[in-house]
């Protein structure tokens, strides 16, 4: 971050110090610092900061439940959260609470078109015969690994859980025969009643009647199923039905106030002239000021960029904003936050008044091209 970022940031925050950290080692063509332990300005902590309590729920409500999701607009940063928690707990599992914690995690984004086959697994047809084909849920489990999944509304989630409902409650469910012949063994889902997790007869998965069975996927104590969910989202693609959700802790992410957005906005360095991030910045405050409209920094921070490579070199030397300067504004607004204005159609009257009449940031043409482009988008 440049010494003016630190300025501008000091001027606005006046309670922040800088901080300064050594510098370790070179870099290409020349010396990060004149020698290790060379004192050079250090970022003012630019990544949006998470309020200590929200990080304590996501943190307690992993350790405490098996089933957690994190709800909140998009862009509010809970994947992001949510993978720094759990890669902190698979670092160093007994710190949290664990005793063993997961040997990985697997990352998922759902789909529309996911079935109960593709999440907890079912009969399919391998090599020309039916066989039982694990799904994400139960490869997960044989693994010893997390299951997250990222978006989850964007799947039907209550059509495709089926047994997990009741297998999430503590009891164990057959989930299917392994192959449609006579006596062929039944997969089972349960738990294990220890930390780990366990297979039982896997085998059995490709030779089927080399024995009884049942083949049993066994979750320990300490697995965990947790997701991420758009609740602006949940207008237009699948709502959590109340058997479902009430399986799962589901810890609310807000989006970050004007205050933290602006200090992430100005950590991001892009050489902008104050007027057009305070137009930013007003913009999203703007968003903040009805929960139906209220979407995540991730959104608004691109915007910076997509301005500066349209300001070009000269942006430093600007004092105000022009036409063109206005355009780049309404374009990165469009570009960044467009699709999502369509679901917000019932709101853009007051969304509008608040972005050009109260926080000045846009013009009335402006905001109407816009609203008009935006269509274009859903």
């Amino acid at each position: 971050m440049s010494d003016a970022t630190v300025g501008r940031l000091q001027s606005i925050f006046p309670e922040l110090t800088p901080e300064h950290h050594p510098v370790l080692g070179t870099v290409a063509g020349g010396s990060a610092a004149s020698s290790v332990g060379g004192q050079v300005p250090s970022v003012i902590s630019v990544p949006i900061e998470i309020d200590p309590r929200i990080e304590r729920m996501v943190r307690l409500a992993i350790l405490s439940a098996p089933a957690v999701i994190l709800v909140g607009p998009p862009g509010s940063g809970k994947t992001t959260l949510l993978r720094q928690v759990v890669d902190r707990i698979v670092a160093d599992p007994k710190s949290f609470g664990f005793q063993a914690g997961p040997t990985g995690v697997e990352w998922s984004a759902a789909e529309e078109n996911w079935s109960a086959t593709d999440l907890v697994g079912g009969q399919t047809i391998d090599g020309g015969e039916l066989r039982f084909r694990p799904g994400r849920v139960l490869s997960a489990v044989a693994g010893g690994r997390w299951l997250i999944i990222d978006e989850v509304n964007r799947a039907d989630m209550d059509r495709i859980f089926g047994g997990l409902l009741t297998w999430l409650s503590g009891q164990d469910v057959t989930l299917g025969a392994v192959s449609p012949s006579i006596g062929s063994p039944q997969v089972e889902l349960g738990w294990s009643g220890t930390a780990t997790c366990s297979v039982e007869n896997a085998s059995l998965l490709t030779n089927p009647m080399t024995g009884a069975g049942p083949v049993r996927y066994l979750a320990g104590t300490e697995w965990r199923l947790l997701g991420t969910y758009n609740a602006l989202d949940a207008q237009r693609v699948f709502r959590f039905g109340h058997a479902l959700g009430r399986r799962f802790l589901r810890v609310p992410i807000p989006a970050a106030d004007a205050d933290k957005f602006r200090i992430a906005l100005l950590g991001q360095d892009s050489g902008l002239p104050e007027p057009l991030l305070d137009a930013i910045v007003a913009i999203y405050s703007a968003h903040l000021m009805n929960s139906m409209t209220t979407l995540g920094p991730a959104l608004f921070l691109r915007m910076a960029d997509y301005i500066a490579a349209g300001v070009g070199t000269d942006a430093e030397t600007l004092t105000g904003i022009g036409q063109v300067d206005r355009e780049l504004l309404a374009e990165a607004y469009l570009v960044n936050v467009g699709t999502w204005l369509r679901e917000m159609e019932d709101e853009l009257p007051s969304l509008g008044r608040a972005i050009v009449e109260e926080h000045h940031a846009l013009g009335q043409s402006e905001w109407e091209w816009i609203v008009e482009m935006s269509r274009v988008l859903s």
